[in-house]
């Protein structure tokens, strides 16, 4: 009994760290914060007091997609990934474990780590979302759930413990492609500055917001040190916007 508290314990830890990392991600951190269950006593709270942990979030962007109807899929997904619910309070929500769960941490490979029903679980939501589709080319042929990035070593989080938007539904060829491909662009990021990979992903979001995704690469790849490249760049853009007006 010591030993499953000790490793729900630590499980506790790695959700707290992966809510902190997706909060961070989709840009709701704000002002959220988590508090230990002693403190949050201390603080003379009447609500949650039964729970393991508890994240409050008055002002941040989270209140505003748990309290106004937002899809709150992925986020549930990932504290259930964990083997934890919560109950949700109006500016607060406090953590308990799910009945049963096993939150030992498994031993082997990673192909032994796959075969997990925790991941067979999750990679069959994936492909659902997908609509049973390859996310990269369109094609109904057997799928792959892609991790598209993994977090720190540190935190060493099991297949299954990823948040959704990690995870890409692909066919075989498109996965392997895909996995090349991630490899190249991780070797580009590192020769950017911390400022500049801040500035890059807004700066995209941005321009494929307003152009399509390809009319924004066909016009950075256009550019070039003649006024000829400009004015041909420039041009793949008027013509998407004619075309979407």
């Amino acid at each position: 009994m010591q030993l499953v508290q000790i490793d729900m314990k630590l499980n506790l830890e790695r959700m707290r760290a992966a809510i902190t990392e997706w909060l961070i991600k989709e840009e709701m951190l704000g002002d959220a914060f988590f508090i230990d269950i002693d403190e949050w006593r201390a603080r003379g709270e009447t609500y949650g007091t039964d729970s393991l942990l508890v994240l409050v979030f008055d002002g941040s962007t989270l209140h505003t997609m748990l309290n106004l109807g937002c899809d709150t899929e992925e986020f549930d997904d990932l504290v259930e990934s964990f083997g934890f619910w919560y109950e949700l309070g109006h500016s607060w929500m406090g953590f308990y474990p799910i009945e049963d769960y096993d939150y030992s941490r498994l031993t082997g490979s990673y192909s032994t780590k796959l075969r997990d029903p925790r991941w067979a679980k999750k990679a069959a939501l994936v492909k659902e979302r997908a609509k049973e589709s390859c996310q990269d080319c369109g094609v109904k042929q057997p799928l792959d759930a892609h991790h598209c990035y993994y977090t720190t070593m540190r935190q060493a989080y099991e297949p299954w413990e990823y948040p959704l938007s990690a995870l890409r539904a692909l066919c075989r060829p498109c996965h392997v492609r895909r996995e090349q491909t991630e490899i190249r662009l991780r070797a580009f990021a590192a020769s950017l500055t911390s400022d500049q990979l801040d500035a890059l992903r807004p700066a995209l979001s941005h321009a494929t917001y307003w152009y399509e995704t390809a009319a924004v690469f066909s016009f950075l790849s256009a550019l070039g040190p003649e006024e000829r490249h400009l004015q041909a760049a420039m041009q793949i853009l008027r013509d998407a916007r004619n075309e979407h007006d």
